[in-house]
């Protein structure tokens, strides 16, 4: 098949997208990326990509073509000038491709508006299009906008609707996914499937076994942002205090590091919650090597905090513990893999009982990392993933 995929987001930003894209192709596919110019997390366009050569790459055998757009940058403006610059630059870049795609995969994480151009192709050629959803709108909108009373809420919930009726086929990444978009987008349930995100097998066999060293410790990686809820596990650490007997690594960064880095210093907790920043996806078994627990958050007040991170895929892969504050699904697949234990999304004291009990008794959860990875691998390697979504995309044919 001849696809073309469209994603605000591709390589060196850190998504899936970025493996998906390449099996496809040694699948024998011939693969077309249209995306933005690299600028997530940070909001500023990563070095080198300013280069015009850059605008038009093959990478593992896949066409990436960049569309300009404003970087995220530090701000609501700046983020929605962002969104609004890849709508505008990416339809004008697709009316200047082939038209003899087969089918068109939209990749869709946040902004829903990102869709458009796969969209517009549709509108063109009359190719069909699945949506791969990461991310619901318009709840995903809520964050922004504090509430559905502010004025942009109905008209960000039209458009999410109209955005998703456009598509032939959903593929959800959760199964809740279901019932919200057939309830609020009006989607029928017979156009969506189920196809939860996979994660790379690379450290299934390594030995990540943390060294006793006679402190729990305690992991998240990840992306700092205010859905990820991080700031539970710094409430968390306040009520544990500051003992000896713990310490918490955050690697990752994010819109919401600075605040996070000022509550660890205003609760005086600078030597148990270490900070590391973006790390390369090769120098992170280090990390995970250290860790005894890993932690994985997320908002809980809406239907976002029914989603299956993809974090926890890569999680389950290390052999490691896996403690929560999450809810929906994600929270249903530590307890049917008994890899760990989680409490609701936001429960901050349910968090840090989970942490001084896990201090106090780490060997009652010896079993956990082994559990975790043959559930891993009965549900979540790239290979089960992609002949689910190759399935999905011929039957588009």
């Amino acid at each position: 098949m001849k696809i073309l995929i469209v994603s605000q987001y591709y390589y060196p930003e850190q998504f899936q997208i970025n493996e998906i894209a390449p099996e496809l192709v040694r699948r024998g596919h011939e693969v077309t990326v249209l995306c933005g110019v690299p600028n997530y997390p940070k909001g500023e366009i990563f070095d080198g990509y300013d280069n015009p050569e850059k605008m038009e790459e093959v990478l593992d055998g896949v066409k990436v073509i960049r569309c300009k757009q404003v970087p995220r940058g530090h701000n609501p403006i700046q983020l929605v000038r962002n969104y609004i610059s890849f709508v505008r630059e990416s339809k004008k870049m697709v009316k200047k491709l082939p038209s003899d795609f087969d089918v068109v995969l939209g990749y869709q994480l946040s902004p829903i508006t990102s869709m458009i151009a796969a969209n517009e192709y549709k509108k063109m050629h009359g190719t069909p299009v699945v949506y791969y959803v990461l991310d619901l709108w318009p709840v995903s909108a809520e964050g922004m906008l504090k509430s559905k009373k502010n004025p942009l809420y109905l008209p960000i919930a039209n458009l999410s609707k109209s955005i998703y009726g456009v598509a032939d086929k959903l593929i959800v990444t959760s199964k809740p996914f279901i019932n919200y978009l057939n309830r609020v987008n009006k989607v029928p349930v017979a156009k969506m499937r189920y196809l939860p995100q996979h994660a790379g097998s690379e450290m299934i066999n390594a030995n990540l076994i943390a060294e006793d060293n006679g402190v729990a410790d305690f992991m998240y990686a990840g992306n700092l942002g205010k859905g990820q809820r991080v700031d539970v596990i710094i409430e968390a650490a306040k009520l544990l205090g500051k003992r000896p007997d713990y310490k918490i690594h955050l690697v990752g960064d994010g819109r919401m590091r600075a605040d996070l880095e000022n509550m660890v210093k205003g609760y005086g907790l600078e030597d148990n919650v270490i900070f590391y920043g973006n790390q390369k996806r090769e120098d992170m078994p280090k990390f995970y090597k250290m860790a005894d627990v890993l932690l994985i958050t997320l908002r809980g007040n809406n239907e976002v905090g029914d989603t299956m991170p993809g974090k926890l895929q890569m999680y389950m892969t290390t052999g490691k513990t896996i403690m929560g504050a999450i809810n929906g699904a994600a929270n249903e697949v530590i307890r049917e893999a008994h890899c760990g234990t989680c409490v609701e999304a936001g429960n901050y004291k349910g968090l840090s009982e989970l942490m001084i009990f896990y201090i106090e008794h780490p060997h009652d959860y010896d079993q956990c990392g082994d559990n975790s990875r043959k559930y891993f691998l009965r549900n979540f390697t790239l290979e089960k993933y992609m002949d689910g979504l190759e399935k999905e995309l011929l039957n588009m044919k």
